[in-house]
């Protein structure tokens, strides 16, 4: 009895569905759809991953900011060069003065008035052996009104050489050497940071990509749901109709549109936030009509399995990666570092040698006596004077050594000692530093790999609740199942189609992250285990709504 009363209630639905449109259109309408993310008047750009990289290169203003620090750092290393830049001086000048006579012996009546006229000039070079060279070519010629001078006027020259040259401290290694190697050793980490950021840059605007693609594909799926709910209301509405189901399983039904509307909307503003996302990363200014474009992704990137060599990608990470490159060359700064503190330890000795030539010229005057009347003059001029320099008719040298040390000399051995720990500190950072970096390569190789079984586990559990939610809403057909069965069936599907898309979303990223590992540090890790995913719930599916998609 009760299979007939099933199947004539079974015959009574069949016929209600085949109702025509116009007397379907008499019954109460459901609750609309929630509207879109996206209108169709909006903008729309359409974009391949290698167009996104392409962008993010030329726009990025992370990379834009990175770009200016090799540029900063090659101005230093031309900083520290001018050390070596030679300094020429001269010095020219006019002196008049009048001084009064206040002894027999001062050659004039009432005051003795002399005009100096002095042009010097030199030459300074900081040598890059830690000593100096100085050149003094110097000039003047007097007049004076005094009986007592032979020449008037009277032309002065000196041509003086003076060489300074440290043999212990300061010979090998000293302060302007040490800092024009850091710098150049920091322009080369200049470039590995910006090598650094580029890469992570690129990853970043991959893993982007790759994330609009899942909540584009995941507002899809929660569609879907929706569209199975509201059809379930519909075929319910009907029943209830024609007298086959209670009034309170269609409120059930509304209930359950109801909270899978609320997923679609929670699904299209994460649409929007990662096409926001994206504009940050490929766009280089804030422009509202960047923020009104639509972003459509044009490449659907499949989850084929790819097969990681976790001992070559090891290797290779520990070989080039940029912050490895990084610590080894700060490492070589710390060794630089060690080599000139030691070299202050040692005595100051230095050599000095000068050697120069002086030479005068002019009118000669010639008096009748000491201080006597003018008889004669001998010309002469300033080419005397200079004929005697470069002649060497009057030649001083000198030859020295300098030498001093500080007794106990406790600064400067502490400072050594402080350089040997701070490079041992570099060394041990070092070592910690690629411990870190073979982990992370490790870490996100099996990544790759779990995340792949992960989609290969999520696909056929995605397959087997499209066949459970078949047979649910057969036998809910043939009066067999519940309203509830399907509705759990309809809501086990789309758990399981965000699982299938979140893990191929993770597989794609997982590669782009085992590609970066082994080239530039700083990123931000994919790695994640299969039990730490589990455990971070991606979706909420607890009491009656559709799952939802946690931010």
């Amino acid at each position: 009895m009760l299979r007939t009363s099933r199947a004539i209630a079974a015959l009574i639905f069949a016929g209600a569905l085949g109702l025509p449109s116009w007397a379907r259109a008499q019954e109460p309408a459901a609750p609309p759809a929630a509207p879109p993310p996206t209108s169709p008047d909006r903008p729309t750009l359409e974009l391949s991953l290698d167009e996104t990289v392409k962008r993010a290169l030329e726009n990025n203003n992370d990379i834009a900011v990175e770009r200016y620090n090799p540029e900063l750092s090659e101005e230093n290393i031309r900083l520290y060069r001018g050390y070596y830049d030679p300094l020429l001086g001269s010095t020219v000048s006019q002196l008049s003065q009048t001084s009064p006579v206040t002894s027999a012996f001062a050659g004039a009546q009432n005051a003795v008035d002399t005009k100096t006229t002095t042009y010097n000039f030199s030459a300074q070079q900081l040598l890059r052996t830690g000593g100096t060279a100085r050149v003094d070519f110097t000039n003047n010629r007097g007049n004076t009104n005094s009986v007592f001078n032979t020449f008037n006027p009277s032309y002065n020259s000196g041509l003086n050489a003076r060489l300074n040259q440290p043999f212990l401290r300061n010979f090998q290694i000293d302060s302007n050497r040490f800092q024009l190697k850091v710098a150049k050793r920091n322009r080369e980490i200049s470039d590995v940071q910006f090598q650094q950021t580029v890469t992570n840059t690129v990853a970043s605007v991959k893993d982007l990509y790759y994330n609009l693609l899942y909540a584009i594909d995941n507002l899809g799926a929660q569609r879907k749901s929706l569209d199975l709910a509201q059809k379930l209301l519909d075929e319910n509405q009907i029943r209830v109709k024609v007298g086959t189901m209670a009034p309170l399983d269609v409120v059930a039904a509304q209930s359950e549109v109801a909270s899978r509307e609320e997923g679609v909307i929670v699904a299209e503003a994460a649409v929007l936030d990662a096409e926001d996302a994206i504009k940050s990363a490929i766009f280089p200014k804030n422009d509202p009509s960047v923020w009104a474009l639509r972003i459509v992704p044009t490449d659907r990137p499949t989850a084929e399995r790819v097969t990681v060599d976790v001992e070559a990608a090891t290797r290779k990470a520990l070989d080039a990666r940029t912050d490895i490159v990084a610590a080894r060359k700060n490492l070589e700064n710390a060794d630089l570092n060690v080599k000139f503190a030691s070299n202050q330890r040692l005595p100051d000795l230095s050599i000095i040698a000068a050697y120069g030539t002086n030479g005068v010229g002019g009118t000669i005057i010639q008096r009748d006596g000491f201080g006597g009347p003018i008889t004669g003059t001998i010309p002469g001029g300033y080419s005397d004077a200079l004929s005697s320099v470069f002649g060497r008719d009057f030649p001083t040298w000198t030859l020295g050594v300098n030498f001093s040390y500080p007794i106990f000399n406790r600064q400067a051995d502490a400072t050594a000692a402080r350089a040997k720990i701070t490079r041992e500190q570099t060394q041990t950072s070092v070592r910690r530093l690629e411990m870190q970096v073979a982990s992370e390569v490790r870490s996100a190789a099996r990544a790759v790999e779990t995340n792949y079984k992960r989609v290969e586990s999520t696909r056929a559990a995605r397959v087997l609740q499209e066949q459970r939610l078949d047979a649910e809403q057969k036998k809910f057909a043939a009066g067999m199942s519940t309203n509830f069965a399907v509705t759990q069936a309809q809501r086990d599907l789309a758990l399981a189609e965000v699982l299938e898309l979140q893990s191929i979303a993770d597989y794609r990223k997982s590669i782009v992250n085992f590609d970066r590992v082994q080239v530039a540090g700083g990123g931000v890790a994919f790695a994640q285990s299969a039990a730490s995913i589990a455990t971070s719930a991606p979706i909420t599916t607890s009491g009656t709504g559709s799952p939802v998609p946690n931010p």
